[in-house]
């Protein structure tokens, strides 16, 4: 997702939809996972590691390699990211801010960043990059493929038009704990929403024509999930569902 550094500006509400494929971050067509560039422009990340020929900083909760950011900034932003992590364990977040020269996109290096940061592991796929040109005034959002289905562009828009407002007037901790304890509601009500879809269709498999006894005994009760069953087989990974701690 991409937006620009701005003013406030009221959202109307949409209807949701689930994203289930990449885009491009070029062209912002959209790309199967599984596809090594894309089909439409040719964009891939051989390409992309071509254009940033070096190597990229670990990912942390900010990453800030000009040092525009207040230092000790992490301190104050530490509540809301214990609170997030604690609410949803597996979902870790990045904030990255970067000078970019003219005619890079953020969306690429965003792009970049997210897929050659070191010590990438199946944790990778549960994560949230947010990354603010500051020369450019442009955001993007980047999320692991795991991710990726509970994000609702329509959900997320307000949220970082705010942290977007916010950079945009030095806001620094107004607007990073407000996005941090957004992310927090977002992904617990995203869910929510998921869970309540896995048990209407394990409902309406128990109740369907045919099904045995036996069967039923064997497969329920099942520990409810928070993906729905049709995105388990080409969504995710070898990795526990989200789930909500105490």
């Amino acid at each position: 997702m991409f937006f620009p550094l701005k003013t406030k500006q009221p959202t109307e509400p949409s209807l949701p939809q689930v994203v289930r494929r990449a885009s491009c971050p070029r062209c912002r067509s959209e790309v199967p996972e599984s596809a090594k560039a894309c089909g439409t422009c040719g964009f891939s990340l051989s390409l992309c590691e071509a254009i940033f020929p070096f190597e990229a900083p670990p990912l942390s909760l900010i990453v800030d390699p000009s040092r525009v950011v207040p230092p000790g900034i992490e301190k104050h932003l530490a509540r809301p990211y214990k609170a997030l992590r604690k609410r949803i364990p597996q979902v870790d977040i990045c904030f990255c801010f970067v000078q970019l020269q003219h005619g890079y996109s953020v969306e690429e290096f965003a792009f970049w960043l997210f897929n050659t940061a070191p010590g990438a592991d199946h944790s990778r796929a549960w994560s949230l990059l947010v990354t603010v040109d500051l020369l450019s005034g442009q955001l993007s959002l980047t999320s692991g493929y795991a991710l990726e289905p509970f994000l609702v562009p329509e959900s997320w828009e307000a949220s970082l038009q705010e942290l977007a407002a916010c950079v945009g007037d030095g806001q620094w901790n107004e607007g990073l704990a407000g996005f941090l304890r957004d992310s927090r509601d977002l992904l617990s009500s995203a869910c929510y929403v998921a869970r309540r879809h896995a048990q209407a269709h394990q409902y309406a498999q128990s109740e369907a024509p045919g099904t045995s006894e036996d069967f039923q005994e064997v497969t329920s009760p099942v520990r409810p999930s928070c993906i729905p069953p049709e995105q388990k087989e080409h969504d995710q990974p070898a990795k526990e569902p989200i789930t909500t701690g105490a």
